[in-house]
C-alpha cells in the first residue's frame, strides 16, 4: 500500500520527495519479502534429503510461482487496468491502483499462511538448532557468506548462474523494443507473445523432474542453458536468412511465441537446478563444518538473482545508448534500419552468447547422486556417533 498508494503527492513534497518516499518504500517492500522468501527456499531444502525428491520439491514450488505471475497479470489487465470509455488505457488510472495493491497483498498473506500452517508437520523433522550455539551477529553474516564461496560447486554455481541470468535480464529488456520496432507487432500481438513465457517456465518446471534423473543435475542444467542461447538466437538469425514471415504477421507471432515458450522451458531447468543444487550444496557444507546453513545459501543465491536481473537491465539501457537508439522515437519509420540491425544483432545472437560462460561456469559443479548419497550416509554416522 505505500508503494502503490503513497500518502503524500507530488504537489505536497515534490518531485525528489516523492523519489524518497518511493525509493523507501521499494526498500522495505523488498527487505520485508526476503524476510519470508529466503526461509521459505531453506524449508524446501529441509523437507527432504531424497536426491530426487529435492528437484521435485523446487519444480512444483516454482511452477505455483509461476502461476502467482500469470494471475498478477490476469488480475491486473483483465479487471482492474482494463480499457473504460474514461481510461482507453487503463494503467492510467490512479484510481486503479490502491485495490490492486490491497487485493495483492492479500493474496499473498492468506497464501503465506497456507504454506506456514500447511508445513507445520515437517517441524519435528527439521534440524534442530542446539542450545549451546552462539548468538549470531552481522559480522557473522559476511563471514559465513565469505566460508560459503570457499565451497568450489557453490561458487561455480553462482558464477555460472549469475551469467546466465544477466543474459535473460539483457534479453528481457531489449525484447519490448525488439516487438515493437523490429518485428512490428501490435499491442495486442506482444501480450499475445508475453503471456507465453510463464507457460513455457511452467512446462520447464513439469519436465524437470524427469530430465533431471536422466541427466543429472549438472547436465540437465548446462542442457537448459545450451538449448535457452538456441531458442534465443534462432528468431533473429531465421531474419537474416530471410526465413521468418513477414513483419507484424500472425504467423511471426506464432514462431516467436513458440521459441520464447521454448527459451522458458529451458531457463526452468536452470532455476530448479539452482533451488535442488542449493539443498545438496548445503549437506556437503555440514559434512566439512559441522553447520547447518541453508539460509546462507539461499540468501546468497536471491541476492544474486535479484542482483544479477538488475545488471542484465543495466547493460540493457548500455547498449540502447551505445547503439544510438533515439529518444522518444514513436514509430519504426523514424529509427535508422542500420540501428534496427544493431539491435537485433545484440538482443539475438550477442545476448545469447553472454550465456555461453555461464554455461561453462556449470560445469564446475561436481555433486551427482553418487556423492550426495555418501555425503548423507557420512552425516548420519557422524549424528549416531
Amino acid at each position: 500500500m505505500l508503494l502503490f498508494d503513497p500518502w503524500v503527492s507530488v504537489d505536497g513534497v515534490g518531485q525528489y520527495g516523492m523519489f524518497a518516499w518511493m525509493l523507501g518504500a521499494t526498500v522495505l517492500t523488498r527487505a520485508s519479502m526476503t524476510l519470508y522468501h529466503v526461509p521459505h527456499l531453506a524449508l524446501g531444502a529441509e523437507m527432504s534429503e531424497d536426491y530426487d525428491e529435492r528437484t521435485r520439491i523446487v519444480a512444483i514450488r516454482n511452477f505455483f510461482g509461476a502461476i502467482g505471475y500469470v494471475l498478477v497479470y490476469a488480475l491486473g489487465f483483465g479487471y482492474f487496468f482494463a480499457p473504460t470509455e474514461a481510461f482507453p488505457n487503463g494503467q492510467e488510472n490512479a484510481a486503479a491502483y490502491p485495490p490492486y495493491a490491497i487485493t495483492l497483498g492479500v493474496i499473498m498473506t492468506v497464501t503465506i499462511f497456507i504454506s506456514a500452517w500447511g508445513t507445520r508437520s515437517r517441524i519435528p523433522y527439521l534440524p534442530q538448532v542446539t542450545s549451546d550455539e552462539a548468538r549470531v551477529r552481522v559480522a557473522d553474516v559476511f563471514l559465513e557468506t565469505f566460508e560459503a564461496m570457499k565451497n568450489p560447486s557453490f561458487r561455480w554455481l553462482m558464477f555460472g548462474f549469475i551469467l546466465i541470468i544477466v543474459a535473460v535480464g539483457i534479453a528481457g529488456s531489449i525484447g519490448l523494443y525488439m516487438f515493437t520496432y523490429f518485428w512490428e507487432l501490435s499491442p495486442y500481438q506482444i501480450l499475445a507473445v508475453l503471456l507465453l513465457l510463464p507457460l513455457g517456465s511452467m512446462i520447464g518446471y513439469v519436465i524437470a523432474g524427469r530430465l533431471f534423473v536422466w541427466l543429472e543435475k549438472r547436465n540437465a542444467m548446462i542442457a537448459g542453458g545450451v538449448v535457452w542461447m538456441v531458442f534465443h538466437a534462432l528468431p533473429v538469425m531465421l531474419f537474416l536468412a530471410g526465413w521468418t514471415p513477414p513483419n507484424g504477421s500472425w504467423a511471426l507471432v506464432g514462431l516467436l511465441a513458440a521459441m520464447l515458450t521454448g527459451a522458458g522451458a529451458c531457463v526452468a531447468q536452470v532455476l530448479v537446478g539452482l533451488g535442488t543444487g542449493m539443498a545438496d550444496i548445503a549437506d556437503e557444507n555440514e559434512l566439512a563444518t559441522g553447520r547447518r546453513q541453508e539460509g546462507v545459501y539461499f540468501g546468497a543465491s536471491s541476492f544474486a538473482n535479484k542482483c544479477s536481473a538488475a545488471m542484465g537491465t543495466f547493460i540493457a539501457g548500455v547498449l540502447l545508448e551505445a547503439i544510438g537508439w533515439p529518444a522518444g522515437a514513436a514509430s519504426v519509420g523514424e529509427i535508422p534500419q542500420q540501428t534496427l540491425l544493431q539491435l537485433a544483432l545484440w538482443a539475438g545472437p550477442f545476448t545469447s552468447l553472454v550465456a555461453l560462460p555461464g554455461v561453462l561456469c556449470l560445469r564446475g559443479y561436481r555433486l551427482n547422486r553418487e556423492r550426495v548419497r555418501d555425503i548423507q550416509a557420512e552425516l548420519r554416522e557422524s549424528a549416531t556417533a
